[in-house]
């Protein structure tokens, strides 16, 4: 009996000393930042594409970040926005919208010109729902314009006015009458 529990001490002592190293490294590693990307099928800086393939076109303001979650091993930041006023989808009060990046333990990932949305701050966010799922993916990462809450509420917002311009042209054929 004693010539197996030798070697099983010996084995749990080697496993407890490499975890405790381990732990000390990470505990003492600076955080690092890594690059990710995002693409789609079309052109992200126009509009009018953007508001086509979004399910939802919003003036919201950021409440707070709700977490942080791990999806094919990229973090996906994912915020609770209150909504001022709908430009497309059905109307809401809040949603849930997900952007990719974020930060995980020590680690930040970002995507190259597409800072996290702050919360505090009113944009014009487009997003497409996520099937499966109670959010809405963000679609245009960094075209999303500041607003000022106030003006946007009151409807003398630029950014609003294109947005809205751009919802109604996205719509603009589908209202069109049909040939008989």
């Amino acid at each position: 009996m004693n010539r197996l529990v030798r070697p099983l001490v010996a084995g749990a002592a080697v496993v407890a000393v490499a975890s405790g190293g381990w732990l000390a490294y990470d505990s003492l590693r600076p955080g690092e930042t890594h690059s990710v990307h995002s693409s789609y099928a079309f052109d992200v800086k126009d509009e009018t594409k953007v508001a086509g393939f979004a399910d939802y076109v919003v003036v919201a303001t950021v409440d707070r970040v709700v977490e942080v979650q791990e999806r094919d091993d990229t973090p996906y930041t994912v915020f609770e926005v209150t909504v001022d006023k709908s430009l497309k989808g059905e109307p809401v009060k809040t949603l849930r919208v997900v952007q990719l990046g974020g930060t995980l333990g020590k680690d930040t990932w970002r995507v190259e010109g597409e800072p996290l949305l702050r919360p505090g701050t009113t944009y014009v966010l487009a997003a497409k729902t996520e099937q499966g799922r109670e959010t809405h993916q963000l679609v245009g990462g960094a075209d999303f314009p500041v607003v000022d809450r106030a003006a946007a509420r009151a409807g003398g917002s630029g950014p609003v006015a294109e947005w809205q311009d751009s919802v109604a042209r996205q719509r603009w054929p589908e209202e069109l009458p049909k040939k008989s």
